[in-house]
């Protein structure tokens, strides 16, 4: 798949309250970005695991990896308030078949959960399905797709509730209230930090956010009611695609892998996946991560 390519999601999913893993959170990446809106109510949707690893960086290509997601990606159940007023509860996949031998897994959009996708209107989310893909935070993915609401809009600044917020990342339990980060700095530093961290420079958009505090009688701190978001975002015109020829060189001198190697990668991924891939091999070379740079490149395009 082509960094072009987009999930259009509707903005009642996108503020739902739901419980994601980031394995679960790609499948649905996956098959999402293949709806489109001429679609049968029935039609079936393929997730490539060979593809899915690529986009991923992962070694993974086994089943029952992503098996394990898709059952606890089955058993989710989201819930959100329709524009009616209703009280809507779902699950994102209706069914999952594994076709053997060929690394494809077939599923089932949930019909209630299909026309979000498919139903658009003026107001929805477009989310970049590599930039999405490419976060490992669960909180991170959750708060770009919230984030993708606004890039678009003339005001980019807005403000969650902190709660609201919370509860719509999982981090507060619905049914019991339980809250996992109670105090605000860890909240900041465990799930806003590490957003930022990600998707600053790394996605399409950037975004900044402060706490806003509420009254509280007599000289205690003041309690953090709600956060203030503001988006960056600028359409970033295609540069020069760079030869092949370039990207072979670089593959052999850089990265020092054999011509042979350097083929079998251009001949294996996209252009986008290889160098999101020695983007990732340069990081953890300057930061001293690795001992053989060429054997470790091969490593990581499966060589």
């Amino acid at each position: 798949m082509s960094k072009a390519i987009e999930i259009w999601q509707d903005n009642v999913l996108t503020v739902a309250r739901y419980e994601m893993t980031e394995a679960e959170k790609n499948i649905l990446y996956m098959v999402v970005a293949q709806v489109r809106k001429d679609d049968a109510p029935t039609k079936m949707y393929q997730v490539s695991v060979k593809e899915m690893a690529s986009i991923t960086g992962s070694d993974e290509l086994n089943f029952e990896t992503y098996q394990n997601a898709i059952e606890k990606l089955m058993g989710r159940v989201f819930q959100t308030i329709l524009p009616n007023g209703n009280l809507l509860q779902a699950s994102f996949i209706a069914s999952a078949e594994y076709k053997k031998g060929t690394g494809i897994i077939e599923l089932e959009l949930s019909q209630k959960v299909r026309p979000f996708y498919v139903d658009l209107n003026q107001k929805f989310t477009k989310i970049q399905l590599v930039a999405a893909i490419s976060l490992n935070s669960t909180y991170a993915k959750r708060i770009y797709e919230l984030l993708c609401m606004y890039k678009n809009m003339q005001n980019k600044m807005f403000k969650r509730d902190l709660r609201e917020l919370k509860a719509m990342l999982g981090i507060i339990e619905p049914k019991t209230g339980k809250d996992s980060y109670p105090d605000w700095t860890k909240f900041q530093t465990r799930v806003l930090d590490v957003a930022s961290k990600e998707i600053n420079g790394h996605t399409d958009i950037t975004f900044t956010y402060k706490p806003i505090y509420g009254d509280r009688p007599g000289r205690g701190r003041k309690p953090v009611v709600e956060v203030e978001f503001e988006v960056f975002y600028q359409v970033k015109l295609d540069p020069e695609p760079v030869p092949i020829s370039v990207l072979h060189d670089r593959l052999i001198k850089q990265f020092r892998l054999r011509p042979d190697q350097a083929n079998s990668v251009l001949a294996s991924y996209s252009i986008e996946v290889i160098n999101r891939q020695l983007y990732d091999i340069q990081v953890k070379s300057a930061d001293g991560k690795i001992k053989n740079l060429g054997s470790y490149t091969a490593k990581t395009f499966g060589l």
